[in-house]
């Protein structure tokens, strides 16, 4: 299993070609794509560029992929569990694993 960083450009944008070149070379040295779980940075992506990653992995590697499922919350807010399903049904649907990320919510539950 192989951690698939989203590379961007100088400009800000999603540098899709070269995520999709190393997703590919990924796959092809036999590990698994881990997308999505960059703690740093993933509650940072809009959550259709979340999406596009997942079904950008998914037409390379097809079900063979793990994405982090996280959730941003704020210090003292409550577990949002309809949130989090939504966030790990968008990536079992495309044939992927969720890895649960943890969350200040979460972090609270006993």
């Amino acid at each position: 299993m192989s951690a698939t960083l989203l590379p961007h450009l100088e400009d800000g944008e999603v540098d899709w070609l070269s995520f999709e070149g190393h997703l590919r070379r990924t796959v092809d040295a036999g590990l698994t794509p881990a997308v999505n779980m960059d703690t740093v940075y993933v509650d940072l992506l809009a959550p259709e560029t979340r999406v596009r990653v997942l079904d950008t992995v998914r037409g390379i590697a097809g079900s063979g992929f793990v994405a982090g499922a996280q959730i941003a919350d704020q210090p003292g807010d409550g577990f949002d569990a309809e949130r989090m399903r939504s966030e790990m049904e968008k990536i079992q649907k495309r044939g992927g694993i969720p890895v649960v990320f943890p969350c200040h919510g979460l972090a609270g539950l006993g």
